[in-house]
């Protein structure tokens, strides 16, 4: 480690798109006023830690707009052996919602070896958390514990532009009060085109949900071409609170009986099932399958033109990382909408009519328990290919209205939509 005359450690700082590993160089350097005005527009860009003649490499990614800021941290090997993601959920704090460490066996080891150990720490802001330990080489399966992280080593100071002393925190180096920056010039000078070789996490997206109930839409998946029929006609949702439910009705208690944070106004609304349909050869015969790739609240005729996901109290989509989504649970194939206030004895109702052989379905897997004392009901659907987690996200219309709920069955999730025949 280099000193300066006062003893202090001097870590040299650069900008750019991102960090080169097998170079050992910044990716599309910029000056630190480009990076400034990146900052101060939430606009992503790299930074880049480096102490004189110490092969560690810190990499932060910031994007403000995203409320990410990323830490990873290369080895002498040009090997990512530590990851960070913070989330900026508050103005002047971060919190820590992801951590892994990767242990290689050698020098040698590629990055990301399979034989490396991994330990991965996944926070929520609500407490909750968990560990999971993957031991080096062929020693056993995964641990997977409650993570007992104290909220010191959870929430963190948000760093202001330039004054990166902190983020050592983090990682659970302690040089903040020894540590002097000084920029690198030389990084930035011959500054190249270069894209950034990182992205900030996004939870999953919604696609083409209004054309899962439109008859004639057209998909494209790798193993078949899907065509939409018709919607379902699946009952009408009594919802004297307003606050809908989604969920496996054979389950006992769970946190989804909360019901969504979004409400609508109480009153009774139409349930959908949307299809669609594929062909396939068996023996030489083309034969027609149809799948259920989600269900629907209509609240209004109302074109939806926003989505937006349907989350439970203390649930921050802020969180999220790449792909994933808050959902309901499925262990029995079947999903369910109901009121809050009647969503758990329900659930049972159904359970034990189901067990008792006396819960009816229609031909379309559709039952329905109804209790006339309490003016509520629920709908229970088949849940497309059967056990999962499925997201529900929210249509509004262009004044903002809800227009809808709808229970995507993450079928068709990735298809592309293809052009409607004439």
């Amino acid at each position: 480690m280099s000193e300066n005359g006062s003893g202090s450690e001097i870590v040299d700082v650069a900008y750019g798109e991102g960090w080169d590993s097998g170079r050992g160089a910044v990716l599309g350097p910029i000056s630190s006023e480009a990076a400034a005005a990146r900052d101060a527009a939430g606009e992503p860009y790299a930074m880049v830690l480096r102490q004189a003649d110490h092969p560690t490499v810190v990499v932060a990614h910031v994007a403000w707009a995203h409320h990410y800021l990323g830490l990873w941290v290369y080895d002498a090997q040009g090997r990512r052996f530590l990851e960070l993601d913070l989330r900026r959920l508050e103005a002047e704090r971060l919190f820590l919602t992801y951590r892994r460490a990767w242990a290689y066996a050698s020098d040698q080891s590629p990055e990301f070896a399979a034989d490396a150990g991994r330990l991965t720490i996944q926070l929520r802001p609500d407490g909750r958390g968990s560990r999971i330990v993957e031991p080096q080489g062929d020693k056993g399966g995964s641990r997977h514990t409650v993570a007992d992280v104290p909220e010191e080593q959870r929430w963190f100071p948000a760093p202001r532009f330039g004054q990166w002393e902190g983020l050592f925190a983090p990682l659970g180096i302690d040089v903040a009060d020894r540590c002097e920056l000084r920029e690198d010039a030389d990084a930035a000078v011959g500054s190249e085109d270069a894209e950034p070789n990182w992205w900030p996490p996004e939870g999953l997206r919604p696609r083409h949900l209004n054309e899962l109930f439109t008859l004639g839409a057209r998909f494209s998946t790798p193993v078949a071409e899907y065509t939409v029929w018709d919607p379902i006609t699946a009952g009408t949702l009594l919802l004297p609170s307003g606050r809908l439910v989604a969920r496996d009705p054979t389950y006992g208690q769970c946190e989804q009986d909360a019901g969504f944070t979004v409400t609508v106004a109480p009153g009774s609304y139409p349930v959908q099932l949307a299809s669609a349909a594929y062909t396939a050869e068996s023996r030489g015969r083309t034969l027609i399958y149809d799948e259920y790739t989600a269900a629907r609240l209509l609240v209004s005729e109302r074109l939806t033109v926003h989505w937006e996901l349907a989350l439970l109290e203390g649930q921050d989509e802020r969180v999220l990382r790449d792909g994933q989504f808050y959902g309901f649970g499925v262990d029995a194939g079947t999903g369910a909408f109901v009121d809050a206030t009647m969503a758990e004895e329900l659930g049972r109702r159904f359970w034990d009519g189901r067990v008792a052989g006396t819960q009816d379905e229609d031909d379309n897997g559709i039952a329905t328990v109804d209790d006339p004392a309490t003016g509520t009901n629920l709908i229970a659907y088949p849940s497309g290919r059967g056990d999962g987690s499925y997201p529900v996200w929210i249509g509004r219309d262009a004044d903002g209205d809800v227009t809808c709920f709808v229970a995507d069955m993450l079928i068709l999730g990735q298809a592309e939509l293809l052009p409607q025949q004439p």
